[in-house]
C-alpha cells in the first residue's frame, strides 16, 4: 500500500519527461535546474530530481522572453 506521500511523488514529472516535453537534451534540464531556471525537487533516499508540470509550463512561458544563445529578441 502506498503513502499519500508516494503517490504524490508518482506525479511529479522526471528530468526525461520534461527533457520530452520540452523537445531538449536531458542536459539542457538538467542545466537549467543547476541555475536554478527551471525549478525542481529532490525526492527519495536518492535524492532523484523531479518536477511539477506547473513549474515546466511557468518556465515554458518565461523562457519565451529569454535570450537564446546570448542574443536579444
Amino acid at each position: 500500500m502506498q503513502t499519500t506521500k508516494e503517490a504524490r511523488y508518482e506525479r511529479m514529472l522526471t528530468a526525461q519527461q520534461v527533457a520530452d516535453i520540452l523537445q531538449v537534451s536531458i542536459c539542457s534540464v538538467r542545466r537549467w535546474s543547476d541555475q536554478g531556471t527551471l525549478k525542481f525537487y529532490r525526492v527519495g533516499s536518492r535524492g532523484d530530481r523531479r518536477y511539477w508540470h506547473e513549474d515546466v509550463l511557468h518556465f515554458l512561458e518565461t523562457s519565451k522572453s529569454m535570450p537564446i544563445n546570448g542574443q536579444k529578441k
